[in-house]
């Protein structure tokens, strides 16, 4: 209603009060003059930010030219600063602190298994006895003390001998033994007498012979007591008790009793989850903006609570280069009740100084995908960067690249960072050509 509509209805409100000022609707006729000179006032300025929803002239059409693109005030948006603290959002799964994976470095068997899985054991407890897989030569019967002897040698004297060579060396000294007895009697008894030399020399050679065979005899037996004995301290040489390093449950069990292990075969799986925590991965640029000590508030996938951790150790990877970061759950009541390994958990570090941005409608920021942002909390575990078409004070347009800190699901505004306060934002979806043209509104 404009002002000359609103004062000739002033002027017959104002005539018709007069003529009925004795009548007894004389009170009604002053109400009816006040609201109607209440609905001829202008509606006061709005604050509302123009947004897909509540502009009507959101789809006006824009006129493009070669060095200008003409818009109307309501493709135009003012930058209003809006305080925010800057954050990192963290991602990981919960695990114990304390865990380990014993696998075989080499060919095992398995003597016995001390434990059973889901057993509770102390630190030092002994787990499994297992012995190392040692390759066996088959030889011929005649052979095999030799060959034991020669093994025997190999292991208390460090000899690199082998057993066909230990066999012939001894064959060859028996043999010499013979030969040179059966010499030294010849001669002796030719010094004697002729006569009989040969029969002399037959009955030396056979006790020769007999005395060798039974150094030999009894070399054999010792050979075999001492074969003995030195398998049985090799085996026990070779038996392993492995331990537990600290006190937890039995995860898992891969292995039982008398099982022949491969090389890189798991065995079993010991882990204390008294003491939880989880890994989450950033960028290497996040290394100055994070510490050790830094709280970190965090929810569980499927619970409601919020729970509180503490960065504990920062680690960086080089292929690829990136950020380790290691959140220790703070042991609560509400943490202890609830917090279970294999959970899925995100969370939110802050850093820095409070930073100021501004609030913008969904259709300020171009070729990017929001919708992570649409459920809780409401902020991007990763940086997302998206355009802004903004104009400078020379009403030069410019697509600017600004990052999307945050949703607001009540006012459905965007919270955005990188754009200064001497700048307007440009609310029209425009073409990539549209950079350095004059910004015209009318």
């Amino acid at each position: 209603m404009t002002d000359s509509m609103c004062s000739r209805h002033l002027s017959t409100i104002f005539s018709s009060a007069l003529f009925l000022a004795s009548s007894p609707l004389k009170k009604s006729m002053y109400l009816l003059s006040a609201l109607l000179i209440i609905a001829c006032q202008p509606s006061p300025p709005t604050s509302e930010p123009v947004t897909a929803e509540n502009s009507e002239t959101v789809n006006t059409p824009l006129l493009i030219r070669a060095d200008s693109i003409t818009m109307t005030p309501d493709h135009i948006l003012s930058v209003k600063p809006t305080r925010y603290q800057p954050s990192l959002g963290l991602e990981g799964e919960i695990e114990p602190i304390k865990k380990v994976n014993l696998i075989a470095g080499q060919a095992l068997i398995v003597e016995k298994v001390l434990v059973k899985k889901n057993q509770w054991v102390e630190k030092g407890a002994p787990l499994f006895i297992v012995r190392r897989q040692t390759t066996e030569i088959q030889q011929p019967a005649d052979a095999v003390a030799a060959t034991n002897s020669a093994e025997t040698v190999e292991i208390n004297k460090k000899a690199d001998i082998k057993p066909e060579q230990s066999a012939a060396n001894n064959q060859n000294s028996a043999d010499n033994t013979v030969i040179n007895s059966d010499k030294q009697t010849k001669q002796a008894v030719k010094n004697d007498a002729e006569i009989d030399a040969e029969s002399d020399a037959k009955m030396t050679a056979a006790n020769s012979k007999k005395q060798t065979t039974d150094n030999a005899t009894s070399s054999g037996s010792n050979d075999d007591n001492n074969t003995q004995e030195n398998t049985q301290s090799e085996k026990s040489y070779n038996l392993i008790t492995v331990r537990a390093s600290f006190s937890g449950w039995i995860e898992k069990l891969y292995i039982k009793n008398e099982q022949k292990i491969e090389a890189r075969q798991p065995l079993l799986k010991l882990s204390d989850e008294t003491e939880l925590h989880f890994i989450a991965t950033l960028p290497i640029d996040a290394e100055s903006q994070i510490s050790v000590g830094q709280t970190v508030n965090f929810t569980a996938e499927g619970l409601i609570d919020e729970f509180t951790g503490q960065v504990s150790k920062l680690t960086t990877t080089q292929q690829p280069k990136q950020l380790l970061v290691a959140v220790n759950v703070v042991d609560n009541e509400v943490s202890r009740n609830q917090i279970r390994p294999d959970m899925k958990v995100t969370g939110r570090v802050d850093y820095g100084q409070i930073q100021v941005g501004t609030t913008v409608p969904k259709r300020a920021l171009h070729n990017v995908d929001l919708t992570v942002l649409h459920k809780p909390p409401y902020k991007p575990l990763r940086p997302l960067i998206a355009n802004v078409w903004i104009i400078k004070q020379d009403q030069r347009l410019t697509r600017q690249p600004v990052e999307v800190i945050e949703y607001d699901p009540l006012t459905k505004q965007y919270l955005i960072a990188g754009i200064t306060n001497d700048s307007l934002i440009c609310l029209a979806n425009l073409p990539v050509e549209s950079e350095g043209k004059k910004a015209v509104v009318s």
